[in-house]
């Protein structure tokens, strides 16, 4: 599989295979060992979140565990309202480091 190089107008989606691709590239790693290394982090953050922590990674950002309240929606099927129950949900903080260099600066 080919990477692609990105620019502003277009966008592709980087996935385990490749992102174990450019752990092993930049930390010298096999494969083999980068592929685990990802997967062992992968596995650490959602235990971490299961047993109700937070994860923070300063400078990259933060997953936290909220709980999202009850709510009335619309069926979008027969537009008749129904009752969404409360739940919690992953959500991700980015810290600055990474949203200043995502954002693009407007001059």
């Amino acid at each position: 599989m080919a990477t692609k190089k990105t620019d502003a107008k277009s966008t592709t989606t980087v996935g385990r295979q490749e992102l174990s691709r450019r752990i092993a590239k930049d930390a010298d790693l096999s494969q083999k060992q980068a592929q685990a290394a990802l997967e062992a982090t992968l596995v650490a953050i959602r235990e971490t979140l299961e047993g109700g922590s937070e994860v923070r990674l300063v400078g990259f950002g933060s997953f936290k565990v909220r709980e999202s309240a009850a709510r009335r929606g619309v069926n979008p099927r027969d537009q008749k309202p129904i009752e969404v129950p409360a739940k919690e949900r992953v959500r991700f903080f980015p810290g600055k480091e990474l949203a200043d260099a995502v954002v693009k600066k407007k001059k």
